[in-house]
């Protein structure tokens, strides 16, 4: 929904979507860009609810995530209160779908909100819960839902309607090689050299993979929420592409790769 690093979605890539066998699909909506007094951009949103109409006509469900929040991000303090109450003006308007919609009150937590996010997570379910009881919530750790940081995550002991999600980005200097927006000074070092790193399938490289998701299944069970790791793909396009928006198809060996 944010022209310069999304798409602008139209029917027939939700037709391809599930066409290919997908069940799902993630809408990212900036939602501090949108914001009105006393609500959010009635055009936007009902442009969000168009594109869940035709969605959920075509059997894919729906996760709307709020991403991104720049100010939150930057000064959390100053910014909460605004961004809890959007969130709140955006369940309300959608309170009255099934099931298949889910909230993502705010994707890739980072920066100053990584010392603070799990008393904010609270208050963002608290933000969904005081107009839709019934809404599925997605929400991940802290450092962009880093799955390493799972274990610093703590919920409510009372939510069960949510979803845990995380991103996985191993080996990085395989799947973010050559992307400029993590930073010439990474940890790992200048994404743009990277590039041409491979996936050689080595018993090292499995093992690192195996390592992750083992703690993943430690920490579910752990904290006693049920196990298991549905997937999806970021992104259709323009970055990370999968779909071919000149030809209007999927990358054929991307797409087998995926759903084979």
């Amino acid at each position: 929904m944010e022209r310069g690093w999304t798409i602008d979605i139209e029917r027939s890539h939700l037709e391809a979507c599930a066409l290919a066998g997908f069940t799902a699909i993630r809408l990212l909506i900036g939602l501090a860009a949108h914001r009105r007094p006393g609500g959010l951009n009635p055009a936007i949103l009902h442009r969000v609810e168009a594109i869940i109409d035709d969605a959920t006509d075509l059997g894919l469900a729906v996760v709307i995530a709020n991403n991104p929040d720049p100010e939150l991000l930057a000064e959390p303090q100053a910014h909460l209160g605004t961004t809890l109450a959007t969130v709140a003006w955006l369940t309300h308007a959608l309170a009255g779908r099934g099931t298949e919609l889910i909230l993502e009150p705010l994707a890739a937590p980072r920066q100053a909100l990584d010392n603070i996010w799990n008393k904010t997570a609270a208050e963002l379910i608290a933000a969904v819960r005081e107009h839709d009881q019934q809404r599925t919530i997605l929400l991940g750790p802290r450092t962009m839902n880093n799955a390493r940081f799972l274990g610093e995550l703590s919920l409510p002991r009372d939510e069960h309607n949510l979803i845990v999600g995380i991103h996985h980005y191993w080996p990085i200097t395989f799947t973010i090689q050559g992307q400029m927006w993590l930073g010439k000074d990474h940890i790992f070092g200048n994404p743009h050299d990277w590039l041409g790193t491979t996936w050689d399938q080595t018993p090292a490289q499995e093992a690192e993979l195996r390592t992750g998701f083992a703690q993943v299944a430690a920490w579910s069970q752990a904290t006693s929420r049920p196990h298991g790791i549905p997937w999806g793909i970021w992104s259709l396009a323009p970055i990370f592409a999968i779909y071919d928006q000149q030809a209007d198809t999927f990358h054929a060996d991307l797409l087998a790769a995926l759903i084979d």
